[in-house]
C-alpha cells in the first residue's frame, strides 16, 4: 500500500468497481459512431486514470503500471478534445515510468495544446529527445505558478517539496479534491505526477521529496 487514507479492503473494492465500468465503456465504443464514441471516450479516459491512480495508491508494480498506461494513453489518443489534466497525468507517467512506448503518438496528436502550456511543453521535450527548457514566455495555469521558483533555485529539491507542500490545496477547484471524504467510493488517491516527472528531468534527489505525502514514490 502506498495511500495512507484508505484501506486494501477499499481499494480492492474500487479497483473491481472502476474495471466492470471500463469494461462495459469499451464494449459500448464498439458500436457507436463518432460523436458517441467522442462522449464515451470523455468520461472512459477518466475511469483509466482514475484506475492507474487507485493501482498506484495499493502499491502496484512499475510492470503494471506501464501497461496500464498504455492502454490508458491508446484509450485517450482517440478523445479529441482531451482535458489538459488527463494530458498531463498520462505525459508525467510515462516519463515517472520511463516508457515512451506510446505517449508520443499522444504528444503529436496534441501538439497544439502543448505548445500554448509551459509545464506541458517542458515534459513533452524531454519526451521526445530534445532539451527540455522552461520557457517563461508560454502561459501557465495558475495552480503551477509555484513552479516557476524551482527553476530559479538552486536548491531545487527544497523549492519542489515546497510546491508540494501547498499542492492538494492548489488543487481545491479540482474535482477530486477532497474526495476521501465522500460517503460514496470515489476517492483513488492524491499523487502529483508532474512532480515526479520533473524529478526524474531535473535528477534531484527523490528521497527527500518521497517524504512528502503527495509525491509518488516508486
Amino acid at each position: 500500500m502506498r495511500d495512507i487514507r484508505k484501506d486494501k479492503e477499499y481499494f480492492e473494492k474500487y479497483l473491481e468497481y472502476q474495471y466492470s465500468r471500463i469494461e462495459k465503456k469499451v464494449m459500448k465504443l464498439k458500436n457507436a459512431d463518432d460523436d458517441k464514441k467522442q462522449r464515451i471516450l470523455v468520461s472512459l479516459t477518466g475511469y483509466e486514470l482514475d484506475l492507474l491512480k487507485a493501482e498506484f495508491s495499493m502499491g502496484a508494480s512499475m510492470y503494471k503500471l506501464k501497461i496500464l498506461l498504455n492502454e490508458a494513453i491508446k484509450i485517450a489518443g482517440e478523445y479529441k478534445n482531451i482535458t489538459y489534466e488527463d494530458l498531463l497525468n498520462l505525459i508525467s507517467l510515462s516519463i515517472m515510468v520511463n516508457d515512451k512506448s506510446e505517449v508520443v503518438k499522444l504528444i503529436k496528436c496534441h501538439q497544439g495544446k502543448i505548445e500554448k502550456d509551459r509545464l506541458l511543453k517542458f515534459l513533452s521535450m524531454y519526451i521526445m529527445g530534445e532539451k527540455p527548457t522552461w520557457d517563461n514566455a508560454i502561459g501557465l495555469s495558475e495552480e503551477f505558478n509555484v513552479l516557476n521558483k524551482i527553476f530559479e533555485s538552486q536548491s531545487k529539491e527544497a523549492e519542489l517539496c515546497d510546491y508540494l507542500k501547498g499542492w492538494y490545496e492548489n488543487h481545491s477547484g479540482y474535482s477530486w479534491y477532497n474526495s476521501h471524504l465522500s460517503s460514496s467510493e470515489t476517492y483513488c488517491g492524491y499523487w502529483s505526477f508532474e512532480s515526479a516527472a520533473i524529478a526524474t528531468i531535473l535528477e534531484l534527489d527523490k528521497d527527500e521529496l518521497k517524504e512528502s505525502e503527495y509525491y509518488p514514490y516508486l
